[in-house]
């Protein structure tokens, strides 16, 4: 799957946003860096798929989680920035927490570096409060 980075970031957006989970996990090097925030005891750490994971299977097991407590429902990609072997995405989520059934609303920031046609980096940037109320039943 070869490709400029561009390329790679187009594609893996339109297969994160489409849900082709199997497809994304494609766009990922064998040794990928990927950074869920940073666990932040008393404050984060009950979004319980955050944190620093290493190669496909690890983020995979990461994604497992995050799906096992929400329902991704809308989730589109806004802009898309490319330079170099740099792609930022930026995204809007609107997903539901299940145990509460509270909705949150979310834009974040995908930041990937690629090289020789793969993702060798991911590191996500949100506000995080309104998916803890959300996971709280606090969602505004």
């Amino acid at each position: 799957m070869a490709g400029s980075t561009r390329e790679v970031a187009e594609g893996w957006f339109a297969a994160l946003t489409g849900g082709d989970a199997e497809r994304a996990l494609g766009f990922l090097a064998e040794d990928i860096e990927w950074i869920n925030y940073a666990p932040v005891p008393g404050y984060n750490d009950r979004m319980p798929w955050i944190g620093t994971c290493h190669g496909p299977a690890e983020v995979l097991d990461s994604l497992k989680v995050f799906l096992g407590v929400v329902d991704v429902g809308d989730e589109q990609l806004v802009e898309l920035v490319v330079e170099g072997d740099h792609a930022m995405g930026v995204l809007y989520e609107k997903s539901v927490v299940k145990e509460t059934g509270q909705t949150f609303e979310i834009e974040f920031i995908q930041h990937l570096t690629v090289r020789d046609g793969k993702i060798v980096r991911w590191k996500s940037y949100t506000d995080p409060s309104q998916i803890l109320r959300a996971i709280d039943g606090r969602a505004a």
